[in-house]
This record gives structure tokens, C-alpha cells and sequence, in this order.
């Protein structure tokens, strides 16, 4: 089973892989979108003050255009040890066994705005750009679902959609697969939650990996690992969250 996950703002810097100019990123298909994104990313962070706008960063975060600047020749990380956040530090990959690294690797995708769906194990540099970024002349909500047309194909399996609806903006599973979409409620006024959102889905992932996750069937049996609660119903899961997780 395929697991899709949102990227995260914040990142971990460094690495210590070859640059993104030196080896190609899976999918040749989507390189020209790619190319695209990068080229207007670069060109706008030319301009500080346009790229701070565009990019809504603070006074704290200026350096991130200077890194959008170099990220063609920045050393890279696979792309699940570089986001770091809520999500990414309670799936926390480096602690994985080696067999549920293998999972990973094989299982789970992650949706970056700039260089579109990533296998996990992906490797990419240190960059800023969300899916709420502004680029002259580029609509990203109709320029990677187009994209993308030509990756579902080689994407085998049941999809358990763990994106942000911004994310999946970017790439919506196609009507005729098998997929689910993940919600996070609170298991007792079942309300949807924001910080414990992220937190769930982290653990959910992280107890998928460790235990394997191989179709719907196995939802209920993970989230109990993870210590969460789980509903069902046509295309929806619900993962509901105890008091005190």
C-alpha cells in the first residue's frame, strides 16, 4: 500500500549527497515541470524583497533565498530525514529498523511543491517553497497535476492519502484507484485537530513501517499499534485521537 505524505516548512540543513545537477530525480516525466519551478524559483530569489513576499518569509528567514539560490549544487539527503516538524519527528526515520527503512523507501511518497511527488528515500537539497508560494506566471494548482499524468501509472497499489488538501491540490489520486483519504479527529467530541493532525499521522506512518502496512485491511490493527483509534467508510479514514496522546 502507497502512503502519501505532505512535506514540511522546516527542514534539516546540510547533506551529504551529490547535487541535483549531478543525478537525476525518479521520474524523467515530471523534469520539465521541474526545470520550470526551479528556473522561476531562482529568478525570483534574485530579488530579495520580491522572494520574501512571494515566499511570506520573516526576518528569520531570509537565508532561505540565499539557499534557493544554491540548491542545483547544495549537497542533498533523502528527502524523509531532511523535513523535520511535527509529522517528521514522531515518524522519526533515523531510529527505523533497517526492514522498515526498506518499507519506506519502497512505500512512501512525499509531495513537495517544487519538485513534485518524491519516493521517500528521494535525495534533494536544503530549499523554501510550499505549496502556498507565489511564482510570476506560474499556477502550480494547474501545472503539476498535469505533470503528474504520466507518474500514476507507474504507481502500484492501494493509495492512503495522508496530504494536505494544499498538497493534494498539487496532484490528486486519480478518480479510478483505490484510495483513501486520512482525516484526524479527536476520539471524543470528534472534532479535527491541527497540532495532534500531524503528530497522529507521524505515528500512524512510523507503526505502518515498523509493522507493514499492505492494504486497507491493516489500517485498524497500525493505528492500535500507534495508539490511536480508526474509522472507515467509502474513500475516509479516520484516525481518532485518545486524550493524553
Amino acid at each position: 500500500m502507497l502512503i502519501l505524505l505532505p512535506p514540511s516548512e522546516t527542514k534539516r540543513p546540510g547533506g551529504a549527497g551529490v547535487s541535483i545537477d549531478r543525478s537525476a530525480i525518479i521520474w524523467s516525466a515530471l523534469d520539465d515541470t521541474r526545470d520550470l519551478v526551479i528556473g522561476k524559483l531562482v529568478k525570483l530569489c534574485g530579488n530579495k524583497q520580491a522572494a520574501a513576499k512571494a515566499l511570506k518569509l520573516g526576518a528569520r528567514n531570509l537565508a532561505d533565498i540565499d539557499a534557493n539560490l544554491e540548491l542545483l549544487t547544495a549537497a542533498t539527503m533523502p528527502a524523509i530525514s531532511r523535513y523535520t516538524g511535527v509529522l517528521f519527528d514522531a515518524l522519526d526515520f533515523e531510529s527505523l529498523s533497517e526492514e522498515a527503512r526498506k518499507r519506506a523507501a519502497e512505500q512512501v511518497f512525499i509531495q513537495s511543491a517544487l519538485f513534485g511527488l518524491l519516493p521517500a528515500t528521494e535525495q534533494i537539497p536544503y530549499y523554501r517553497f510550499s505549496a502556498g508560494s507565489k511564482l510570476p506566471g506560474v499556477n502550480l494548482k494547474k501545472l503539476w497535476p498535469t505533470a503528474h499524468e504520466a507518474v500514476w501509472p507507474r504507481m502500484l497499489g492501494q493509495v492512503l492519502d495522508m496530504r494536505s488538501k494544499a498538497y493534494l491540490e498539487l496532484n490528486p489520486v486519480p478518480a479510478d484507484r483505490d484510495s483513501w483519504f486520512v482525516e484526524v479527529l479527536d476520539e471524543k467530541s470528534g472534532k479535527a485537530l491541527n497540532h495532534f493532525n500531524k503528530k497522529a499521522k507521524g505515528a500512524f506512518v512510523r507503526a505502518a513501517l515498523l509493522r507493514g502496512l499492505k492494504s486497507i485491511s491493516d489500517v485498524e490493527s497500525v493505528a492500535a499499534s500507534a495508539g490511536l483509534g480508526a474509522r472507515m467508510s467509502k474513500g475516509k479514514v479516520e484516525l481518532l485521537v485518545p486524550a493524553g496522546f
